[in-house]
């Protein structure tokens, strides 16, 4: 998995809880891997779309700036909603179809949405770090997943990349969690170095995740 890769994640965050213009679809995963961003669509009534868009990291013109990938997962998702029948679209047949732009196109949404978060100082535009404790982990991705679980990629300084599933609802009461600080103070408990035991315990044995290994703290407190 790609480190540099966040830059986009932060970019295509702003449709995971409002939909794609021109679309229901809404994005419920994102992982960097092997030269490619995997994400995945829902709409409103449960259908998705894996969507292969190009990684190339490094510096303009050889890479693809980030906000490329606001553009093109429009093209994209578009495409894929007048599609009835598909339900993966990689990258072979996107290029083949012509849907990936050649050049980005800002909307008047995303000027608005500039000027805003440029004077806000959203860590978008104001040195992305993904995460807020740099010294412990740095989000790489992450999949919604059944039951209010999703998955968080992490990359650790000294581990590499794990899986980290938490719920966004309450184990016990099944309630949706409140938003708020509870997350990373979650996981910067979790990660603690000096207790190890603490994330060890919560191992997944035998985990169904091609990526990395995986750690269930769905219930941990």
């Amino acid at each position: 998995m790609e480190r540099d890769a966040g830059e986009v994640l932060l970019a295509l965050r702003r449709f995971i809880a409002a939909p794609i213009p021109g679309t229901a679809w809404r994005l419920r995963a994102f992982l960097p891997v092997s030269g490619l961003i995997r994400v995945r669509l829902e709409d409103d009534r449960s259908r998705t779309v894996l969507i292969e868009l190009p990684h190339r990291p490094g510096t303009a013109p050889a890479s693809l700036g980030s906000w490329w990938y606001v553009d093109a997962l429009r093209d994209a998702a578009r495409w894929a909603a007048d599609s009835t029948e598909v339900d993966v679209l990689d990258l072979d047949t996107l290029t083949a179809a012509g849907v990936l732009p050649a050049e980005v196109e800002v909307t008047s949404d995303d000027a608005l949405d500039y000027v805003v978060a440029d004077l806000v100082g959203d860590p978008y535009w104001h040195d992305p770090a993904v995460t807020v404790a740099p010294g412990l982990y740095r989000l790489v991705g992450f999949d919604m997943r059944d039951r209010g679980v999703v998955r968080l990629y992490l990359a650790l300084p000294e581990r590499g990349t794990i899986g980290i599933d938490v719920g966004t609802t309450d184990s016990e009461s099944e309630e949706r969690r409140p938003v708020g600080w509870w997350a990373s103070t979650k996981l910067i408990a979790l990660l603690n170095p000096d207790a190890p035991e603490s994330l060890e315990a919560l191992r997944v044995p035998d985990a169904d995740d091609p990526h990395c290994g995986v750690y269930d703290a769905t219930a941990w407190a």
